[in-house]
């Protein structure tokens, strides 16, 4: 991969990172409790990746190879599983605004966990291969989580549905 089309990768990166960050703030706003600390959590954690990845875009911008391994980063930073107790999903399926940023949030982490397998395939040095399927892990582990919430909370949602016409 040549720095244009790294370029063009971090900055496709930047933006799905942003994207994911806007959903979760958005829906720690519609929250209230452990539902509000999960979603400010995950935006956190969001904005974290945004930066890493703004680091090695102007770096590579300034024609530098990136400093250090942010890589040994990502891998240091523990993976909490939320414990998704009976009454925490009650309260996301009865939302729907939060139902909708669940199925959003397990879109953008499918894509984002493509994206950055794909960025790894093509890194011009390891370190930032590295980056990327540490990235790539990370966002896995958000996807299954996110399906877990998906299937987790459907009866809640159900159960509060009335089906009446708009």
């Amino acid at each position: 991969m040549d720095n244009p089309d790294l370029l063009e990768a971090l900055k496709k990166g930047l933006k799905g990172e942003l994207d994911s960050v806007t959903v979760y703030t958005e829906a720690a706003t519609r929250a209230t409790g452990e539902v509000a600390a999960f979603f400010k959590e995950r935006a956190e954690e969001e904005k974290r990746h945004y930066n890493w990845l703004l680091t090695y875009y102007k770096e590579t911008l300034q024609g530098k190879v990136p400093r250090y391994n942010i890589a040994s980063d990502v891998y240091a930073m523990d993976q909490k599983s939320e414990i998704m107790t009976p009454q925490f999903l009650k309260r996301l399926g009865e939302n729907q605004h939060l139902v909708t940023a669940i199925s959003t949030a397990t879109l953008l982490e499918f894509t984002a966990m493509g994206f950055y397998r794909a960025a790894a395939d093509g890194a011009p040095n390891e370190a930032l291969r590295d980056f990327f399927l540490k990235l790539s892990a990370w966002e896995e582990g958000h996807y299954n989580e996110f399906l877990r919430l998906q299937d987790e909370t459907a009866q809640y949602w159900f159960d509060v549905q009335r089906f009446e016409p708009f």
